[in-house]
């Protein structure tokens, strides 16, 4: 897993011009310095940072935004190169951050680190895909649990499948401020983690995401309760579930590319790719613990299962043609690559999953639970890599 995490990985917003240019050499120094990109930003911290030869900070404070631009007043600091760095939230919810130097007269060795545009820090990748995963776990555990019981167990009453739900709200609530720290570190390690950085990436349309994540797993708490005084609520869970999908779906790759009716199609087919996941990784553990081999239980799980897998088939491919240039992305890409990894963990999970339900491999549904998982934590990996588009 941690292998397979880039050590430079390129932002969702796409610069579309600096001002000064990376590697232009001027007579004298510029008034401000100017980055537009291809959607609008939240800054996270002063946005934009021009540091002097000499190491010294000369940007006039926090950049302001007009339109898709940043932009920050710069004073003269003599000859030599200057370093420029920012940091910012794009309105899909992705990080974006880079540096770049521009001279002045003559170069000079910079006085800051410079990486390359749209740099991510790994370790702020490593957490944000952790956050994912135990999202998308959560998620499933708590909505997926709860449909096994409407759609496969009807109307007789598992209190097993409440303590699963509630594992899953923990695991969403856990999430939340674990994505938070993941997302500000991403824009520039741990060492330029503060509470301003924070503020900022709660301001920002990520931080709306959160909220509206944690207010989901909250609110089905309150359903659960209501479920164990009065025997109702799990269809007012499942609402709910549903409408969290739609929240993570628009907090996913927008893929804007899509022509016609596949660009509409992207966003609710997200919500359902993730719905349907949650369905069957939730149901298949929910099954682990109440199946008791009634074999009515196991044909209702085996019906359900199938609509589930092909939801998630048909949804994936949707997304994988709207996030890839073409097959050879597949190959050459770090998403394309995570990509492929999880085509072929999720057909070996489906056979096991067949193998279980034909009763031909012992353990197979244990052996399917832990492929699922992982299948889960390449899903995350996923949202936190940009699509080669």
């Amino acid at each position: 897993m941690v292998a397979l995490l880039p050590h430079a990985a390129l932002a969702h917003a796409k610069v579309l011009s600096l001002d000064p240019r990376p590697g232009d050499r001027l007579t004298h120094a510029p008034g401000s310095v100017a980055i537009t990109f291809s959607e609008p930003v939240t800054l996270v911290g002063l946005g934009i940072t021009v540091t002097s030869p000499s190491g010294r900070r000369i940007s006039s404070g926090r950049a302001r935004e007009v339109n898709s631009t940043l932009i920050v007043e710069v004073a003269d600091a003599g000859q030599g190169t200057y370093t420029v760095s920012w940091r910012a939230v794009a309105r899909d919810t992705h990080p974006t951050s880079g540096t770049y130097t521009f001279d002045v007269g003559h170069a000079s060795a910079p006085a800051a680190e410079v990486g390359s545009a749209g740099l991510l820090t790994p370790a702020g990748v490593a957490l944000v895909t952790l956050a994912g995963w135990l999202h998308f776990l959560g998620f499933a555990l708590g909505f997926g649990s709860l449909a096994f019981g409407v759609l496969v167990l009807g109307s007789e009453r598992e209190p097993t499948l409440l303590r699963l739900s509630g594992a899953g709200i923990v695991l969403l609530l856990a999430a939340v401020p674990m994505a938070l720290v993941g997302q500000a570190a991403s824009l520039g390690g741990f060492d330029q983690l503060d509470a301003q950085s924070l503020i900022d990436v709660l301001a920002s349309p990520f931080g709306l995401i959160l909220a509206l994540r944690a207010g989901a797993a909250l609110m089905l708490w309150s359903l659960l309760g209501a479920f164990r005084l009065a025997g109702t609520g799990t269809a007012w869970a499942l609402g709910l579930g549903g409408a969290l999908a739609g929240v993570d779906a628009a907090a996913a790759h927008a893929l804007r590319s899509l022509p016609g009716w596949a660009g509409w199609a992207a966003l609710p087919g997200n919500a359902l790719h993730e719905a349907a996941m949650a369905v069957w990784v939730g149901g298949l553990a929910a099954l682990l613990l109440t199946w008791r081999r009634r074999a009515w239980v196991l044909r209702r799980f085996g019906r359900l299962a199938v609509v589930a897998v092909v939801v998630v088939a048909l949804s994936g491919v949707l997304l994988a043609v709207g996030s890839l240039r073409g097959p050879a992305d597949l190959f050459v890409s770090d998403y394309g690559r995570v990509l492929t990894l999880k085509t072929i963990l999720f057909a070996g999970a489906l056979g096991l999953a067949f193998a279980g339900l034909r009763g031909r491999l012992g353990g197979a549904w244990r052996i399917e639970a832990g492929a699922l998982a992982v299948l889960l934590s390449l899903a995350a990996l996923l949202i936190a890599l940009p699509p080669p588009n």
